[in-house]
């Protein structure tokens, strides 16, 4: 009698430990962490330096999709009205729409987004054309190229336009003498807005 009841006992007992245990949730960006960086770049006036925090935050791992599809809608918003990388801005629409073909913003992602493409065939028309290379280095901006503008410039000695500089301090291509480094300024008396600055990040 003890045999028959102790062998349904034993039958539980292996039960429970084969039993795999659920899987931990999936660690997931605090919500104040990710609301405090979203701010930080939708607040930036720089669409460069905004493009490059929102960059680094799209590459966490740990973004839910509400926070992921948010990051994704700045960062086509900053590219494509910014005038930094109109493909980019492209590709992020679609990436939103993708996580949130229902949201609120979803026909308005996607009418911005046939907008940014008809740009970007207006600037790949101009760039076909012979330009000046303060135009050049707008247009090729404009394609998400602003890193070969930047080499563009400095191979040429020219000076960039103060607007230009602008950018290319924010993106990092053009900044103060520390210690040496080709002047961003080479001919004639030098502007205010490039005086002391040096080509750096190429």
């Amino acid at each position: 009698m003890k045999h028959r009841y102790l062998f349904p006992i034993l039958l539980l007992g292996l039960a429970a430990c084969e039993t795999t245990p659920p899987p931990p949730p999936p660690v997931e960006m605090a919500q104040e962490g990710f609301d405090a960086a979203f701010l930080r770049a939708e607040t930036n006036g720089s669409p460069v330096a905004a493009d490059r925090d929102l960059t680094t935050l799209l590459a966490r791992s740990d973004l839910n999709d509400d926070q992921r599809a948010k990051a994704l809608h700045l960062r086509a918003m900053k590219r494509w009205r910014g005038g930094v990388n109109k493909p980019g801005a492209v590709t992020d629409f679609e990436a939103f729409l993708k996580l949130r073909p229902l949201d609120a913003k979803a026909s308005e992602a996607r009418r911005n987004q046939g907008f940014a493409r008809n740009e970007i065939r207006g600037h790949e028309s101009r760039l076909r054309q012979l330009q000046p290379l303060p135009t050049w280095f707008d247009e090729k901006v404009a394609l998400g190229g602003l890193s070969e503008a930047a080499m563009r410039y400095k191979t040429s000695r020219l000076t960039p336009t103060e607007r230009q500089i602008y950018t290319l301090r924010e993106g990092q291509y053009i900044c103060v003498n520390t210690s040496g480094g080709q002047a961003v300024h080479n001919y004639g008396p030098v502007p205010s807005y490039a005086s002391g600055l040096v080509w750096c990040g190429l």
